[in-house]
């Protein structure tokens, strides 16, 4: 990966934040699977070993708990997104994929050699409404990154919180939306940790 400096944060960010839930030493992070994956990833706490998981193939990581909601219909969408995990990252690799992404959309043409792909997306609210003036990030692994992820090696922890997005999606269908909000995790702005920057 290239040396992450200041500007090449600041390329990949532009006027956007990123807004994620973390901890002292870990991200978390979305995806939604059939249950034949999501079973598996939660029994071995990585993808591995999960029947008809691809790691030759983009798979897309996303902080965001609405913009998930969203892109898999409160795991209602289809049965390859019926369950949805919360994977919790450690943050200094995050903080590295990241820092050494590229943007999906950089004309640069170097976004064929890099494991990893950064795109920005209108944010959605509870109710899945495009929230104009905040941009979601989106976070594509291939190559050795993809298979470093499924292997485990920068994962903490899976756990299945598909419970959780049904409960919000049937709060917001009975239009308790303040109740809904109130299921949200907290995501707060995120700042790429400075021992990266030289």
């Amino acid at each position: 990966m290239d040396t992450i400096t200041s500007d090449s944060i600041q390329r990949i960010l532009g006027n956007n934040t990123i807004r994620v839930s973390f901890t002292a030493t870990t991200i978390r992070v979305y995806q939604a699977y059939n249950a034949a994956i999501a079973s598996s990833a939660v029994e071995h706490q990585s993808f591995s070993n999960a029947p008809g998981f691809k790691s030759t193939r983009m798979t897309w990581i996303k902080p965001s708990f609405c913009w998930m909601a969203y892109r898999s219909g409160f795991g209602f969408k289809d049965a390859n997104q019926e369950r949805v995990l919360a994977i919790d990252l450690d943050r200094r690799a995050f903080d590295r994929i990241v820092g050494g992404a590229v943007l999906s959309k950089d004309g640069s043409g170097a976004c064929g050699g890099s494991d990893v792909v950064v795109q920005w997306d209108p944010e959605r609210d509870v109710e899945l409404k495009k929230v104009e003036d905040i941009r979601a990030i989106q976070i594509g692994l291939r190559g050795e990154t993809a298979k470093e992820y499924a292997d485990g090696v920068f994962i903490a922890c899976i756990t299945d919180v598909t419970h959780i997005f049904h409960a919000v999606h049937e709060l917001v269908l009975s239009g308790h939306i303040q109740e809904a909000q109130a299921l949200l995790p907290t995501e707060s702005v995120y700042h790429i940790s400075s021992y990266l920057i030289e």
